[in-house]
């Protein structure tokens, strides 16, 4: 019938996934469609700009979904924790508790949970659409992208991101893929570094260390990477009695994966058919677990039969070395076995403050006491003490017409874990814009004297390019690469400026040193009990959710910024924020030692 007839529908283009910034995955002779922005490198512009290509909608651009999220991997992670232990305990002929083994390999098992999800779903969300044609799987060799230990993971390692897409790819066979020759490169093989050359004087505190570290006591406290000044650590070990000592890990053992093995290892089957994540993660961690718990764990077992360390110490601290430091992870999950008890210090900001925080729940979990700068919630462990890393510390340290400093982090391109952080490229680009939305604001006597602080090796390794950014947007801004001390730009200036959630604005308040900071609620979500004293500094001018706003105020108290510092109603709101967040007590010798003198959660029968 006229008007009715059938019509021949327009061809849709079909487009070749693109999982890497890898080119030898691209086509530049079909349409390409991104698993994400971190395929388009913001220093390789030139090879993607105009392009007839696309990107698909980061997930956890969706911050409900990822607070969601988080909940489910946690689930995932402890059920796989569980069939881990009892794998490795089987093929090792041990018969560790759930404890050891969390202590051990939980920090390499929950970020590799994380990654691995993050991995996944984009891939599922690129099989939702319907104009993917195909894809390019390169083939590296799947025995150099198994790391050696924890420090051997890299999420920024484009070949391994790669071959977790690949996986995740086959394993949905969701696309038709081609196989594009791979090379040998051996990224992810080892953590190692080169020795450096050892001068005389460095021979002769090894030559003292190794002396003291054969007089060992039994029952001492064992202290490693504490944070603590050295001396505020000699002092705290003769009020305990003994000779002072600064310990030392030797790096883990550095294994070659053995495929054969892998091929047969495998953890218990789950009754989670229903899941197809669960099935792929359990069939993942036989591929992927570092050497150091499979192969290596021999070896590891002797590193720890050579050491000095005491054989039962009467407590173990440290507020460092509970991830990427497998030889202490060892030897302190064995102590805890016999009842000693493990303290870890909080190491940092963002703790008790951020609403996800993956690292806590790991770090709460393990230890008998989990010492925080002056927070507490429910949990048994928590214990509020003090902010360790600011003991000896001068207070109220700047210049009244010094320099304005604003300290950043770069941002990974890709996701790293669940954390309540910006996520991935478009969040870290979202970031760095808010800073140079800040800089823009300011008026120019400020902006004259502005100094960005960011660690331009980490910007250059994370492909994040802030630095280049920043030049070109703003050239004449002193960058400071943060090769030198933070404690020198602090004495050089009037204002510290912090544009993230983490240690230093902390530290800086603590210390009474002038401090403004901003950041994006949206994507540095504040746990609910926190939120209310961020108010308070929000209410004096000092905490910011707006980077404009923040600019505006510099710019309002820059020719005095001690007078509008000092006035009460900003000393007060410093004072009651530092009370929870970043405690000051008289006589931290004391309180320390109280902190240390406990029973271990196995001796009280927990």
């Amino acid at each position: 019938m006229e008007g009715n007839e059938s019509r021949p529908m327009a061809a849709t283009k079909r487009r070749l996934l693109v999982t890497t910034s890898d080119q030898r995955s691209w086509r530049r002779d079909q349409p390409l469609l991104f698993i994400g922005n971190w395929c388009r490198l913001p220093d390789e512009r030139e090879r993607w700009e105009g392009l007839d290509a696309e990107v698909i909608p980061y997930h956890w651009d969706d911050r409900d979904k990822f607070r969601a999220d988080y909940a489910y991997l946690q689930a995932c992670y402890e059920a796989a924790l569980a069939n881990l232990a009892t794998a490795l305990n089987a093929h090792h002929g041990t018969q560790h508790g759930l404890r050891y083994w969390r202590i051990l390999l939980g920090p390499w098992l929950y970020l590799f949970t994380h990654v691995l999800f993050d991995r996944w779903t984009m891939v599922a969300k690129a099989a939702e659409r319907d104009d993917v044609d195909s894809t390019l799987l390169i083939n590296d060799p799947g025995d150099e992208l198994i790391p050696r230990d924890l420090r051997g993971m890299s999420p920024d390692d484009l070949g391994w991101n790669h071959f977790l897409y690949a996986c995740a790819i086959r394993e949905q066979g969701c696309l038709t893929w081609e196989e594009v020759a791979g090379e040998s490169r051996g990224l992810m093989q080892t953590s190692a570094t080169a020795d450096a050359p050892v001068g005389a004087g460095e021979t002769l505190r090894k030559a003292i260390r190794a002396f003291l570290d054969r007089l060992v006591l039994p029952g001492e406290a064992f202290f490693l990477n504490t944070g603590l000044p050295r001396s505020f650590s000699a002092r705290l070990q003769l009020k305990l009695g003994q000779i002072p000592k600064f310990w030392r890990s030797p790096p883990p053992p550095q294994v070659a994966p053995d495929m054969a093995l892998r091929g047969v290892f495998e953890l218990p089957a789950e009754n989670v058919t229903d899941d197809p994540f669960r099935v792929f993660l359990r069939k993942m961690i036989p591929l992927q677990i570092p050497t150091v718990y499979l192969e290596g764990y021999p070896a590891l077992m002797e590193v720890l039969r050579c050491l000095p360390w005491p054989k039962r110490p009467r407590v173990i601290f440290t507020s460092n070395s509970f991830q990427f430091d497998e030889v202490f992870q060892a030897w302190a999950a064995a102590r805890t076995q016999e009842g000693v008890p493990l303290v870890i210090g909080q190491h940092g900001g963002f703790y008790g403050v951020g609403e996800v925080v993956a690292g806590e729940d790991h770090q709460v979990e393990i230890s008998d006491r989990f010492l925080t700068w002056g927070w507490r919630d429910a949990r048994p462990s928590i214990y509020p003490l003090f902010a360790l890393t600011n003991l000896d510390r001068k207070q109220g340290v700047g210049k009244p017409d010094g320099d304005l400093l604003l300290v950043t982090v770069p941002i990974r391109m890709v996701s790293f874990k669940n954390s309540s952080w910006p996520v991935a490229a478009n969040q870290s680009q979202a970031f760095l814009s808010d800073q140079l939305a800040f800089a823009e604001a300011l008026d120019a006597p400020a902006r004259k004297q502005l100094v960005l602080r960011i660690h331009q090796r980490t910007d250059e390794k994370l492909r994040s390019a802030y630095v280049p950014q920043w030049r070109a947007t703003f050239p004449k801004v002193e960058v400071d690469p943060s090769v030198t001390p933070i404690e020198q730009r602090l004495q050089s200036s009037r204002l510290f400026v912090y544009t993230y959630n983490s240690t230093g604005f902390l530290e800086t308040l603590a210390r009474n040193i002038p401090t403004v900071m901003f950041w994006n609620p949206g994507q540095w979500e504040l746990r609910a009990e926190a939120r209310p004293l961020f108010k308070v500094l929000a209410d004096a001018g000092i905490f910011f959710e707006d980077p404009v706003a923040a600019a505006r105020h510099v710019n309002a108290v820059w020719h005095d910024v001690v007078s509008w510092w000092l006035q009460p109603q900003i000393q007060h709101a410093v004072q009651a924020f530092c009370a929870q967040y970043a405690r000051s007590v008289a006589d931290p010798e004391r309180e320390l030692l109280a902190a240390l003198t406990f029973e271990s959660r196995l001796a009280a029968g927990k």
